[in-house]
């Protein structure tokens, strides 16, 4: 069964274009330019999301197209790189792709539920869930100890996006040492769940679904009515958790990147 993001039923086909734009509003790179309709993505090569092209249209010219796209990213010290999905144009890019030398990279599920449907699959959390509009220090420094990459350029660059679209972020506890962070972003009456991240030591005690009841929570007050969240296809720990959760798999995507 797939999930129908107009929130008419659970037994509708998923409309990949639109799951495409969320993710792409709930992660917004510094720089977006427009191409034939394609969205190529910059953000100081920090995240594959914000540094990919988002091929929703097929562009007149294809060689050309991913000729500007390559000297473009070669100019800023970017890898070429595509998020390709269901949705992607041409429908034959993804072979194109390979045939030019791209690697296929990150296979990954985007999985959808409504907000009442996962809260009702919660327990109550025994953790006290801090909620807040913006990232402070302490959760930007565990984040990016868990799952950043690079150094403090990077992690400014990463903070940069975070910034650029509202959101909630939660914190177990509110001050170090912090134990669980998470992310969710807000776009009209959709959630995206990012940044989910535990204490490697404090794993397997239901902090993570407490992160996420209290970012769920809150979000009921603003209106919020479905959530989405991306996670690595290869990740059957998470994914069994989503999966008792209530979450459906609505869509996929992969990278394809230049090396």
């Amino acid at each position: 069964m797939q999930f129908d993001p107009s929130g008419s039923s659970l037994g509708g086909v998923i409309a990949a274009a639109r799951i495409d734009a969320l993710m792409n509003e709930g992660w917004p790179a510094a720089y977006s330019t427009e191409l034939d309709g394609w969205l190529v993505r910059r953000n100081a090569g920090v995240t594959l999301r914000a540094n990919s092209v988002l091929p929703s249209s097929a562009p007149f010219d294809l060689g050309r197209a991913l000729d500007y796209v390559e000297n473009l990213y070669a100019a800023h010290d970017i890898a070429p790189s595509f998020q390709v999905g269901p949705a992607a144009q041409p429908g034959d890019l993804d072979a194109y792709l390979a045939t030019r030398g791209y690697e296929l990279r990150n296979p990954t599920l985007v999985m959808c539920a409504t907000v009442s449907e996962v809260l009702a699959n919660l327990p109550e959390p025994d953790a006290t869930v801090n909620i807040s509009a913006a990232p402070d220090d302490h959760w930007m420094d565990f984040w990016w100890s868990v799952d950043g990459r690079g150094g403090s350029a990077a992690q400014a660059a990463a903070r940069q996006i975070l910034n650029r679209s509202r959101a909630l972020y939660a914190v177990i506890p509110s001050g170090p040492p912090v134990r669980a962070i998470g992310r969710l972003a807000l776009v009209d009456d959709w959630a995206g769940l990012y940044c989910l991240a535990v204490d490697p030591n404090r794993r397997r005690l239901g902090l993570a679904q407490a992160i996420i009841h209290g970012l769920l929570h809150k979000a009921t007050t603003l209106g919020t009515e479905r959530v989405w969240l991306q996670v690595v296809e290869s990740n059957a720990p998470a994914r069994a958790l989503y999966d008792r959760l209530g979450f459906q798999v609505a869509s996929r995507y992969h990278y394809r990147v230049k090396t």
